[in-house]
Order: structure tokens, then C-alpha cells, then sequence
């Protein structure tokens, strides 16, 4: 009797462990956390800046499906950088940086 008695106590341990583990995963599916940011963007009537290619000399932004490089305007912005990660755009006293991922990214 205290064989099954352990066993049990033992199952439901297990049960609990997993039930606390399955409570602190999170959905890999959920958009990432600049998805939120690039909404913010595109209802500010700003690009949407989609890939930065860096090459030897002149890097390269994809903006609204369209390659540019610095100094190149778009939408009534220049282009006055383009970096690793980001994109700064300016018009008039306006300056914007569009950021390519977020930094919240997990694996």
C-alpha cells in the first residue's frame, strides 16, 4: 500500500510540474514586439522600412518595396542615414527613425 501511495504522490508531483511549466511558455506565434512599433509608423504616414542591405560603400534600405540609398528621397522625407538597424529620415525640422527589428527580440 505505500508503494502505490508513493507512486501516486509521485504522479501527482509530476502532474503540478508540468501544469506550473505550461504556464510560463509563451506563444511563438505572436507577432514580434516591433510589429506593434511598425503600426505606430505606418499610421504616421512615414515609410515602412523593410530590409537594409549593406554592401561595400553604399548601403541600401527597402522602403515601401522600393530600394533606396542616403541622400535618395521617399514619401517627402531624405534619407539621411541608413545604418546596421536603422534608417533616419528627416523633413524640415521632422527627423524619424525607423528601426528594422525591435530589440525585444527572444529566441
Amino acid at each position: 500500500m505505500a508503494s502505490v501511495t508513493r507512486m501516486l504522490l509521485g504522479w501527482l508531483l509530476g502532474a503540478l510540474c508540468l501544469t506550473q511549466a505550461a504556464e510560463t511558455l509563451t506563444d511563438p506565434t505572436r507577432p514580434l514586439q516591433g510589429a506593434t512599433e511598425q503600426t505606430a509608423v505606418a499610421k504616421a504616414g512615414l515609410p515602412r522600412l523593410q530590409a537594409i542591405i549593406l554592401g561595400q560603400g553604399t548601403h541600401h534600405a527597402i522602403l515601401n518595396g522600393q530600394s533606396y540609398h542616403a541622400g535618395q528621397q521617399v514619401a517627402g522625407y531624405k534619407i539621411e542615414s541608413i545604418g546596421a538597424d536603422a534608417v533616419v529620415l528627416r523633413r524640415g525640422q521632422e527627423r524619424h527613425r525607423l528601426v528594422l527589428f525591435s530589440r525585444k527580440v527572444r529566441y
